[in-house]
């Protein structure tokens, strides 16, 4: 039987099984603490560190195990399939660092707040909440830098690779190849999720009166992840004899690599979160590659005369980069 991969086992101690101690802790601490709380405890605090929203005190461990264990545990299974696969590179890295900060950060947060007010007869009383929120800061800094040390390091490697065989042109011959893409599900609904969780609570924070500078800013927020959406979740893509054209379908943004500017042109497997860091517009860590990666799976890469690379992922990639490399060979734009 075959043992996990290094990189492997310490993720999975750190995005997993670490929340799970640090949140099974808090929980007995809270659990132990319950008894000597009032019934109703203060759970917000305002600007001025000043309790203005209280719940019941036993809702404190369910929402330490929702969002200390629940969020980091999205993190690491997002990832931990990438892993297991083979794909490596510092994305996973991180990931694994900032499941266990998260988890660290919320429990000694939620767990503070909760032993500070035992022994109160009135929620009212509640202590101002800086103490526990600093210590809270503190210990998912630690947590998070400790955890990315523990993890070996990986490189996400950009493989060289082979120029595709050019098509047969004749001299006069005009061609033309076009593809539409459009962003995987999986990532499409993340996407969307993210852009309506933060637009209902810009909804929430004009409807029930919170400050107007959090309700502007949540505005802001939501208004600009509407716009990024939008504009990535597809593109066309065109082969021609001016060179590689990748436009959102909205017009903007677009990205162009000249013939004059192709080195070559080949087809290539991407890993989205691997060698790019997740899925969209992106720039992968070695800042060599720059990629429309709207999916996992064959991509057209061109390679310009900098040895920069351009990716977009897109079906028939071989077909693509067959007719680019004659196109180039043709226009003789290569020396």
């Amino acid at each position: 039987m075959t043992r996990p991969d290094p990189a492997v086992r310490r993720f999975v101690l750190v995005a997993i099984w670490l929340p799970v101690v640090l949140v099974a802790a808090g929980v007995i601490v809270q659990l132990v603490a319950l008894p000597q709380l009032p019934s109703t405890i203060a759970v917000h605090w305002n600007a001025a560190g000043e309790a203005d929203g209280f719940a019941p005190a036993w809702t404190q461990p369910l929402m330490t195990v929702l969002f200390g264990l629940g969020l980091p545990l999205l993190m690491a299974l997002t990832s931990l399939a990438g892993l297991r696969r083979g794909d490596r590179g510092p994305t996973y890295r991180l990931m694994g660092a900032s499941a266990a900060a998260v988890s660290a950060l919320v429990t000694v947060a939620l767990t503070g707040t909760l032993v500070m007010q035992a022994g109160l007869d009135d929620a009212s009383q509640a202590p101002t909440v800086w103490v526990p929120l600093v210590a809270s800061l503190l210990a998912g800094a630690v947590v998070g830098v400790s955890a990315w040390f523990l993890q070996p390091r990986t490189e996400s490697v950009d493989a060289a690779t082979r120029p595709a065989t050019p098509l047969a042109l004749a001299p006069n011959e005009r061609v033309l190849w076009m593809r539409t893409i459009s962003m995987s599900t999986g990532a499409a609904v993340a996407i969307v999720a993210a852009v309506l969780l933060v637009a209902v609570g810009a909804v929430v924070a004009w409807v029930t009166g919170s400050e107007p500078a959090v309700a502007w800013l949540l505005t802001a927020v939501a208004l600009i992840l509407v716009f990024f959406a939008a504009t990535t979740l597809a593109f066309h893509v065109r082969v021609d004899d001016t060179g590689l054209h990748v436009d959102s379908v909205l017009g903007i943004p677009r990205f162009r690599v000249p013939l004059a500017d192709v080195e070559s042109a080949a087809r290539v497997t991407v890993n989205p979160m691997g060698e790019f860091g997740g899925w969209g517009v992106r720039i992968a860590p070695s800042g060599r590659r720059f990629g429309i990666v709207l999916r996992t799976g064959e991509a057209l890469e061109a390679t310009r005369r900098n040895g920069r690379r351009f990716v977009v992922t897109v079906d028939d990639a071989g077909t693509a980069a067959a007719l680019l490399e004659a196109l180039v060979q043709r226009a003789g734009a290569r020396p």
